[in-house]
């Protein structure tokens, strides 16, 4: 998975660097990119991991008003 992109975002927006750099950090994370041409960070997550932990812990490891959203794939 590679978005082109995610370098000079980063570069200048480096709290989403941390996010990423972060979500790949934890165990239930699978994956971790930068959407498009940014602000969304988004994860996806192994088998049978739970989506809402994961999100309050970003909360209160990162930033407590991070926006998360929780959706499953089809």
């Amino acid at each position: 998975f590679v978005n082109d992109l995610e370098r000079p975002v980063f570069e200048k927006f480096l709290f989403l660097a941390e996010v990423k750099m972060w979500l790949l950090k934890q165990p239930e994370v699978g994956v971790a990119l930068m959407s498009g041409s940014g602000s969304t960070v988004f994860a996806v997550l192994r088998s049978n991991a739970h989506a809402d932990v994961l999100a309050k812990r970003a909360k209160a490891e990162l930033d407590p008003q991070l926006w998360t959203c929780v959706t499953c794939t089809l």
